[in-house]
């Protein structure tokens, strides 16, 4: 008989035990990462949508902030957004206003 005696399937289960665990350890992790890189993945494309669908900004909504600018003094931003709403809204009944408020603004009248 050996002095030392060694359960050699013991050993075994327990280096697969405690490998089982690392395994583990390493499949949650792994399992967040991905969780984390969807959700990223999922809130910049969320981002992307929410900027494009904002792009088509109401003519209204336009004409109100460029007054606001003109009330806060920021007169060249008020001609930058009276410019744009006849750029991209030229057809709108807000079109007109904003070419008189235009008008006004490059003669230099509030």
């Amino acid at each position: 008989m050996c002095l030392l005696e060694i359960d050699v399937s013991a050993a075994w289960n327990w280096f697969l035990s405690f490998g089982g665990v690392l395994v583990r350890k390493k499949f949650v992790l792994e399992s967040l990462s991905l969780r984390v890189k969807n959700f990223s993945r999922w809130l910049g494309l969320g981002l992307i949508v929410g900027m494009l669908m904002g792009c088509g900004e109401d003519p209204q909504q336009l004409f109100e902030t460029a007054q606001f600018e003109e009330q806060q003094q920021n007169q060249t931003h008020a001609k930058e957004l009276y410019e744009r709403i006849l750029r991209d809204h030229a057809k709108s009944p807000i079109a007109g206003k904003a070419e008189e408020r235009l008008k006004e603004l490059q003669k230099g009248k509030p």
